[in-house]
């Protein structure tokens, strides 16, 4: 959350506070008042420290925060269902990796191959009565200049399955504006974030 909110927050509380205190006739001492700057600190300091990092604790999950951690990279197994009309033949499965960053207020996240990069804006994490959580979103698709001829850029959306609690796997779906669709399991993951799909390769190779 913005620090202006938090700060928009505390000051209409405080305001309908003191309504509420003239209401009922009672006196606002100025010196109630004095340490309203400091008040406003602290809460901003623990909101921050909660959205970055507070959230994540495994004792608050479940019953006080309802959101997996997914952050960091995941190595990707793409298939793609589509098949050439020609020949009827399909194309071998892609290997990618899924860069996520993640507060409790946000989520980013970026699909890395070897010929494209994929963004995904509009991303939610959707939760269910029973329990399961599962991740949507639509992207936009950015292949190399090189290979934009056969591969141009496209638009899509994912709906992806949260595995486990911890979370072991990410699993699901996508669908394309050339009128695809596939599968994708996101495994393996991996606490950094990697820029690109080189280092990314590096370090799963490596480990």
């Amino acid at each position: 959350m913005a620090p202006r909110y938090i700060k928009a927050i505390i000051y209409l509380t405080v305001v309908i506070w003191t309504g509420v205190l003239y209401a009922y006739q009672e006196q606002v001492q100025s010196e109630t008042l004095r340490h309203l700057s400091l008040v406003i600190t602290i809460v901003l300091y623990v909101v921050m420290a909660f959205d970055l990092w507070v959230w994540k604790l495994p004792f608050l999950r479940g019953w006080f925060v309802k959101r997996p951690v997914i952050d960091g990279t995941w190595k990707v197994e793409i298939r793609s269902l589509w098949k050439d009309p020609a020949t009827g033949a399909g194309i071998p499965p892609v290997e990618g990796y899924m860069v996520v960053r993640q507060t409790f207020s946000t989520l980013s996240m970026r699909l890395l191959t070897a010929e494209s990069h994929s963004e995904l804006v509009g991303t939610e994490i959707v939760f269910s009565m029973d329990g399961l959580y599962c991740v949507s979103g639509v992207y936009r698709n950015e292949p190399r200049l090189q290979v934009r001829e056969k591969s141009p850029m496209h638009y899509g959306a994912v709906w992806l399955r949260v595995v486990g609690e911890p979370t072991q796997k990410i699993t699901g779906h996508y669908w394309t504006d050339r009128q695809t669709i596939g599968e994708m399991d996101l495994t393996d993951r991996h606490v950094g974030r990697f820029q690109d799909f080189e280092s990314a390769k590096a370090h799963y190779d490596n480990v």
